[in-house]
């Protein structure tokens, strides 16, 4: 059994990657970069960068477990992106989750860490894995359609939209996949890794990259729209919202760019790190920073930058933050899960069972529900925070969860995606 990380591992494991700021202002180029291939006829075929259906060739350490019994897959149908949207609220009002009497279906074993948000789109779980590969998996009984090959480990959460995955790798690379045989399409060249989780809106892909930019690439054949360059690396995903993107870097600074151009219409001194995708709901843009020992959750105005509101509290990483009906839900390094009202940052409520949570949340139907580092998922009342069920996954988690059609998706450092639902469907 793979051994559980202890608390001081993981918080050694939040440390600054790559924080050496890039020098230089801040600027905004347009245009194609020379690094942008389509595959070749040969490229697409050759099995070795896609295997579609054929079984892993690596020795088998245990048997996967069999499933209980397959989902129906009548109604399976979709989470996009990471956060459930291109704004990154975390929310998904009009989806349904399990709220009693749950038990794991299925289970699918990767060959190394998952630390990717599973994208569920038509029927299919896609997900990314420190193995370098990028894994396509029947929704209804966890067998592997596909998997691609990445030129390195892949942190960033797949994004799917029309028939495409979009992807990043540690090699530096964006990856245009196409959804129904994992063949490559195309794939962009950053000058990094791009752990950033892409964002796909009207034909256009949003990334960050460790090079320090934040890129705009056309969907119909990779080419560079514009990139602008902040003074550190772009980690965080990036969220898109009314024509604007946002984005945090590691230059400590939160930037509002125009989708068309790049061009910035403001940026603010956050004062600590961004390592969180931003939110944004309701006229405010939610910036989650930290410098390692405490961390900050800013609110401010879409419009203008200013700053409406914040809150502190230890939490090395930074809160993460799901937003929905006036309500925001923090997940935080250490024991609490807690709700405030969006309008007067009133407490609404708090959830403390005294575990070491560092919850990972989304919102779905009444429901938060939330991946917790001590290896569970958690499903909590929306109301009062009310405990609705505890399911154990063997491991560390690091991303939220993905709720679709009554399931929920979940990865985590035991090489393992979870499908979880109500027993009897």
């Amino acid at each position: 059994m793979t051994r559980r990380p202890t608390r001081r591992e993981y918080l050694l494991s939040l440390g600054v990657t790559g924080a050496a700021g890039l020098a230089g202002c801040n600027t905004t180029e347009t245009g194609a970069p020379t690094g942008t291939e389509t595959a070749t006829d040969a490229e697409t075929a050759t099995p070795t960068a896609t295997e579609t259906g054929a079984p892993d060739e690596t020795p088998e350490e245990e048997p996967e477990p069999e499933p209980e019994e397959p989902i129906a897959e009548e109604s399976i149908s979709g989470w996009p992106m990471f956060g459930a949207n291109p704004a990154r609220t975390r929310a998904a009002l009009e989806e349904t989750g399990p709220t009693e009497d749950v038990v794991t279906r299925w289970e699918f074993r990767a060959d190394n860490i998952i630390q990717t948000s599973p994208a569920v789109v038509d029927d299919t779980v896609y997900v990314g894995s420190h193995d370098g590969y990028v894994y396509a998996i029947d929704a209804a009984d966890g067998s592997r359609q596909w998997r691609f090959e990445a030129g390195d480990v892949v942190r960033s959460s797949p994004a799917v939209v029309d028939d495409t995955v979009y992807v990043g790798s540690h090699d530096g690379y964006v990856y245009a996949i196409d959804a129904a045989d994992g063949s490559r399409q195309w794939r962009f060249e950053a000058g990094d890794a791009v752990q950033s989780s892409p964002a796909v809106v009207d034909g256009t892909v949003y990334v960050g990259s460790d090079d320090g930019y934040v890129y705009a690439i056309d969907t119909a054949d990779g080419s560079q729209q514009w990139r602008f360059q902040t003074r550190g690396p772009v980690q965080a995903s990036p969220a898109v919202a009314d024509g604007t993107v946002y984005a945090g870097s590691l230059d400590r600074r939160a930037y509002a760019l125009d989708t068309a151009d790049g061009s910035q219409q403001w940026s603010v001194d956050t004062g600590k790190y961004v390592f969180n995708a931003p939110t944004v709901a309701d006229g405010i843009v939610y910036i989650s920073t930290s410098d390692r020992t405490e961390g900050t959750l800013l609110g401010l105005s879409t419009a203008d930058g200013s700053q409406q509101w914040r809150y502190q509290s230890f939490t090395p990483r930074g809160q993460t933050v799901a937003v929905a009906d006036g309500t925001i839900y923090l997940g935080t390094t250490h024991e609490d899960i807690f709700a405030l009202d969006a309008a007067t940052r009133a407490e609404q409520w708090r959830y403390r069972p005294g575990d070491w949570l560092m919850a990972e949340l989304s919102v779905v139907d009444g429901t938060v529900y939330a991946g917790c580092g001590d290896g569970t998922v958690r499903a909590l009342d929306t109301s009062d925070g009310t405990e609705r069920w505890t399911v154990d996954t063997g491991n560390l988690i690091r991303t939220p969860p993905t709720v679709v059609d009554g399931i929920v998706y979940v990865g985590n450092y035991n090489d393992t995606v979870s499908a979880i639902a109500t027993e009897e469907r």
